[in-house]
């Protein structure tokens, strides 16, 4: 069996996600896990397609953040969603109108990383906290990794050309 050569792609994902690491060293307090996680979904193959999926991951960051501080902020503030089989129920039940907002945008395939941007915020919402900071450490940590992925894509690291037709 004759393994595959490794790919450029994930050479630059690998980049990617130290350099969130690293970042996050130097700025203090935000949590790696969500840029590492943003870095490796938003590298592509080459530098446009790496724009397009960018853009997709950024606005489905900016409503999957926002919507999740929205639910969050409800989640508190009705005592009878604090019970955890009701909150549950909200969260879930939460997805359905996010999911369509992506569908009505015309941006499905920022739907990911919406999801996952808005249960990080609802599910993972830290009690110690005020949910705006949180929330927004959230948006910030997923935007960090979707421009560093950016920007470790349009470095020229080996490229070859393509012979596709």
């Amino acid at each position: 069996m004759k393994l595959p050569k490794l790919g450029l792609r994930i050479v630059k994902s690998a980049l990617a996600v130290f350099l969130c690491f690293l970042v996050d060293l130097l700025r203090g307090g935000g949590i790696p896990f969500y840029s590492a996680i943003a870095a490796i979904l938003c590298m592509q193959r080459d530098l446009p397609s790496g724009w397009k999926a960018g853009r997709n991951r950024t606005v489905g960051t900016l409503l999957g953040g926002g919507y999740g501080l929205l639910v969050l902020l409800a989640l508190r503030a009705v005592p009878w969603l604090q019970a955890p089989l009701a909150a549950y129920l909200a969260i879930s039940l939460g997805l359905i109108p996010l999911m369509y907002l992506t569908v009505a945008l015309e941006r499905t395939p920022a739907t990911y990383i919406t999801c996952v941007v808005y249960l990080s915020v609802v599910v993972s919402h830290g009690a110690d906290q005020a949910p705006v900071a949180f929330a927004l450490g959230r948006v910030v940590d997923t935007l960090l990794g979707i421009f560093l992925s950016l920007g470790v894509n349009a470095l020229p690291l080996g490229r070859r050309k393509s012979h596709r037709n």
